[in-house]
């Protein structure tokens, strides 16, 4: 129980509750609005929405989706239109803007001025669409090559030249009109697990994060970041307590806020993370609000959650709550307890209990940071703007920014034989595995299905497979289990993307020309994937690597030409042709990008 119950009546615990709703930010179901979901955002009258893939299916659409949620909550703030759209694996509006590069290609292309143009461009294509908030820049450090996390998602391991890239990113979405967000703070690069499925620990000093974690963060402050987002990871810092950032008021007031001077808004990242319900598991109905007031009291001001509203909650095979129920539910509640009387009955309370004074303080002070970002927010743009009579401007509608292409061609890394394969491979007949092990809970996959496509576009010898998610016994060898392509559903909007497809089925690879394996790997393989993967090459030697996901090596033998795109967006996988073809030589390297491997003992 919350140390504020025994001091609140049921009343005025319904109201505090109602007014700490207002501060969340929540996922939609699909394309639409559901009748449910707009009752729900009538009720609680919440800051806003993110957006994810499912809910994109055409510009028009998007920009209905949106007209719709900005009607029902209203201008008076207008709400936030989030959403997660950093770059490659995580781009949720790629289907219409297409994906960025990662942050990992960007940085190893070069120029700091890079991030700065992406960003721009990135940001003016999310204004068409009516979205006002990107969740990016990553402020995370790779730290650890095992990490599913960080990689390709961060600008590299060396924290100023982090930090150049990170300030870069925010004054380019500044400049397009839209806003960012660092993330995750303290910083998520210092541990090799995985916050979607533990808690992660970071096992530091205070000396420790300022010189090396936080130095991003700082940079982005300074750059003027309009959000920054906590990270599920705890960092005891000198104390036995184990407990995530984002409820740690050490990390978030003490650390972010009091330390660094950010006096901005404050955004967990997504409440379903492991991460994040290790702290809530047995704390279940328990307090003010489950675990809500933790977070607020802590610092931060508003609470992401990405699953969609169930229309109803069953158990057993029985519906034991829909949201007619919890209509008819909150509508008695607001009756017996003067819902026009919320602010007067928690000031009541509040004359004789310094506790609640002290809670509503908090409240009111998160709630203006709220209020001041929404009504930062930029507007709907008019993609039609500039147009006369009938004529439209055919730039006015998003495409893919040619800064995409120039950086995806300026990051092709090429290790060992490399010139024995490139120029004269292209011109053979080949098959083309790609290779995908399971992703998870993370909120985002490469499209290595897409990859494939257009690499192997420009050589008609050439012959593709479905990518490869796991390995099945055969006999003395292994035989690869390929995904099944199907259509996401609003069934899918229930749990984090995983695995390319559900239906799965093993089938025997016919090589009749040299393997190009594509490893799309974030981070460390699955032990007995990877001691699979190993079999497999043992008895099919690739001619030629394709590695679009994490950089990273050491599973390939030092004899195998190896090829780095850093992504898996069209544009990486046209410019990985180009040099296959032998038009493009890769100029690019990974030194100061990569974390060296630890000392040995």
């Amino acid at each position: 129980m919350s140390e504020f119950d025994d001091i609140l009546t049921p009343d005025v615990r319904f109201h505090l509750v109602r007014r700490m709703e207002r501060h969340k930010v929540i996922g939609l179901a699909g394309p639409a609005l559901l009748e449910h979901e707009r009752k729900y955002l009538e009720f609680h009258a919440v800051s806003g929405v993110i957006l994810f893939e499912r809910n994109v299916e055409s510009l028009s659409q998007l920009r209905e989706l949106v007209a719709s949620v900005r009607e029902v909550l209203g201008d008076a703030p207008p709400p936030l239109v989030m959403a997660d759209h950093e770059g490659d694996l995580v781009a949720h509006l790629r289907a219409i803007i297409g994906a960025p590069p990662s942050a990992l290609a960007i940085a190893a292309a070069g120029p700091v001025e890079l991030a700065h143009d992406v960003a721009l461009e990135t940001g003016r294509e999310m204004r068409k669409l009516g979205v006002t908030t990107v969740l990016a820049p990553v402020a995370d450090l790779f730290l650890h090559r095992d990490s599913p996390v960080t990689g390709l998602r961060t600008f590299g391991y060396d924290p100023e030249r982090v930090a150049g890239y990170v300030a870069a990113s925010i004054a380019g979405y500044r400049e397009a009109g839209i806003q960012c967000c660092a993330k995750h703070f303290p910083g998520h690069g210092a541990t090799p697990d995985d916050s979607h499925a533990v808690l992660p620990e970071v096992r530091r000093s205070l000396d420790e994060l300022r010189a090396v974690d936080l130095a991003p963060f700082r940079a982005a402050i300074d750059a003027g970041v309009d959000m920054v987002m906590t990270a599920h990871v705890a960092c005891p810092i000198d104390r036995d307590e184990v407990l995530p950032a984002t409820f740690d008021a050490r990390i978030v007031g003490g650390l972010l806020r009091d330390e660094l001077g950010f006096d901005g808004v404050v955004i967990t990242d997504a409440l379903e993370m492991e991460g994040a319900r290790w702290f809530a598991r047995g704390r279940e109905g328990a307090g003010m609000a489950g675990t809500f007031e933790r977070a607020l009291l802590a610092g931060v001001d508003l609470l992401l959650h990405t699953r969609p509203v169930p229309e109803q909650v069953r158990a057993g095979g029985e519906t034991v709550m829909s949201l007619n129920v919890m209509e008819t539910i909150i509508r008695t509640l607001e009756r017996v307890v003067d819902r026009g009387r919320i602010d007067e009955k928690l000031a009541e309370a509040a004359r004789t209990s310094e506790p609640l004074r002290n809670v509503l303080s908090v409240l009111d002070a998160s709630w203006e940071r709220v209020t001041a970002l929404r009504e930062r927010a930029p507007g709907p743009a008019d993609p039609r703007a500039g147009a006369t009579g009938k004529v439209i401007a055919f730039d006015a509608f998003p495409s893919t920014p040619a800064i995409y292409r120039d950086v995806a061609a300026a990051a092709l890394v090429a290790s060992g034989p490399w010139r024995a394969v490139a120029g004269v491979i292209a011109d053979e007949p080949a098959v083309v595995v790609p290779v995908q092990p399971p992703a998870g809970e993370m909120p985002g996959v490469q499209d290595v299905g897409a990859f494939v496509e257009a690499l192997t576009r420009p050589f008609e010898a050439w012959r593709a497979t479905r990518p490869v998610v796991d390995f099945e016994p055969d006999g003395d060898d292994v035989r690869p289990v390929f995904a099944a392509r199907r259509a996401p559903s609003i069934v899918d909007a229930t749990r984090f993307a995983g695995t390319p497809g559900s239906a799965r089925r093993a089938e025997p690879v016919d090589l009749d020309g040299p393997l190009v394996l594509v490893a799309s790997i974030r981070g460390a393989m699955p032990d007995a994937f990877g001691a699979a993967l190993e079999r497999f090459l043992d008895r099919h030697a690739p001619a030629l690597v394709v590695v679009t996901g994490w950089p990273d090596a050491r599973w390939i033998d030092a004899d195998v030409p190896v090829l780095f795109t850093l992504g898996a967006t069209p544009e990486a996988a046209r410019a990985a042709a180009r040099a296959l073809a032998g038009e493009l030589e890769p100029s690019a390297s990974l030194e100061g990008l990569v974390p060296p491997p630890p000392a040995g003992p």
